[in-house]
């Protein structure tokens, strides 16, 4: 293949071109002109390996595109590439023979400011971070135990087989639902937020992974997606996110509440190991049974020092000297009694006698009477009588009916 290089059609061809053919000349009709191109695009799925080169695709809005920058041009460029950084490359047009597929080795790198993807991603995170969907206020707290566990997921996916593994491993007895969508492409997001509503109008499972294995930013993209992020963030049943590697963070990472590294590792956070349950249950049955014995040992000791002290004082002892007690209780109290009543009635006898020195009829017991008028007024003064009025004279005993006869005035003490 000297030269131009041309495909022959196939009736003029001696033998079919292998695929090291087919390859081959492509390569020389791409590189026969060993042109650079100048070439705007956004890094995705930057990797440096051990041996310093450093593998990377380059991406527009429509397409990607995948490049190379050798150890030697590595080591020139003034920054340290990232996902989502827009550069500017110079950089020639290269076949990779074995793959069958072409290459950017690029001689010439600088950064050309904030990707497309990566604009948009820091947009709508600063979006919904001040609408508050990711404030940790909203989290919900994971099962303590999970009977029953959703993915959403692809189901040809590695994610749906790590899950399944680990679960089969740590907690066999836990049901697993899945919802099969699709992880990448223009219809994900749309696929993911319908699979989070039906998981939770299901309502039969106890907390969701939504997730999928590792991509370049492309493929995870459909997690970026704002449709996906409110649909967590609506979901009443506890969300997991399981998106890429443990270098990977999508929105749904932060809206979730649960980040996983991985789908692996999201598993292990849901499902409770089932040794490890089991040995922290024999651990706290055998340390209840000790406080248990150490509890009725206490028991039986404090009895046995009762009954022991009881013994030695006798209870037929114990009772006689009980009554002999009550015996001078009751004793005692009704002499309390005796001699309240006893002060009582001498009170009440004293109270008698001065009553009975102030009656007056104390006064007539000793011959003194009582004269009053008709109309029943005490006469305290001769001179209201008149003679021939008639008066009641009241004795100590008895009363009688009696004339004046004369009126004397005269008060002289002497003259009684």
């Amino acid at each position: 293949m000297s030269g131009q290089f041309s495909f022959l059609p196939p009736q003029q061809c001696e033998k079919p071109y292998s695929v090291s053919d087919i390859n081959k000349g492509i390569a020389q009709i791409l590189e026969s002109g060993n042109t650079l191109v100048w070439v705007d695009g956004e890094i995705s799925n930057f990797k440096r390996s051990s041996s310093g080169h450093c593998y990377l695709r380059l991406k527009d809005e429509q397409s990607t595109i995948p490049a190379v920058l050798w150890r030697t041009i590595a080591a020139q460029v003034a920054f340290e590439p990232q996902d989502g950084m827009a550069v500017r490359v110079i950089a020639s047009i290269r076949v990779y023979q074995k793959g069958g597929y072409y290459q950017l080795d690029i001689h010439r790198m600088q950064p050309a400011g904030v990707g497309a993807l990566f604009a948009a991603f820091e947009k709508l995170k600063k979006k919904l971070e001040e609408e508050g969907l990711f404030d940790p206020s909203h989290k919900r707290k994971l099962p303590r135990t999970v009977t029953t566990l959703g993915v959403i997921t692809a189901k040809s996916g590695a994610a749906i087989r790590d899950i399944v593994k680990v679960v089969a491993k740590r907690a066999p007895a836990t049901d697993i639902v899945l919802v099969d969508t699709p992880v990448q492409g223009e219809k994900a997001p749309v696929k993911i937020a319908e699979a989070i509503e039906s998981m939770n109008a299901y309502g039969k499972v106890d907390c969701i992974i939504v997730g999928r294995g590792g991509g370049s930013i492309e493929d995870l993209w459909a997690f970026n997606d704002e449709r996906v992020a409110r649909a967590i963030f609506a979901s009443a049943i506890p969300v997991i996110s399981a998106v890429g590697h443990e270098i990977d963070f999508t929105i749904a990472d932060f809206v979730a509440d649960v980040r996983a590294p991985t789908p692996s590792a999201a598993a292990e956070i849901a499902v409770a190991d089932r040794q490890e349950s089991r040995r922290l249950f024999i651990a706290i049955a055998q340390r209840f049974a000790g406080l248990t014995r150490r509890y009725f040992t206490a028991v039986r000791d404090s009895y046995e020092e009762l009954a022991a002290r009881m013994a030695a004082r006798r209870p037929g002892r114990l009772i006689a000297e009980a009554r002999q007690r009550i015996d001078e209780l009751n004793e005692r109290r009704l002499r309390a009694i005796a001699g309240r009543f006893g002060r009582h009635r001498e009170r009440l006898r004293h109270a008698a006698a001065q009553l009975e020195a102030l009656s007056p009829l104390a006064v007539l017991s000793r011959g003194y009477s009582v004269v009053r008028k008709n109309d029943g007024t005490a006469v305290k003064d001769a001179a209201r009588l008149e003679p021939g009025e008639a008066v009641n004279v009241r004795f100590h005993r008895g009363h009688a009916t009696a004339t004046v006869n004369s009126v004397d005035t005269d008060t002289q003490e002497n003259r009684l």
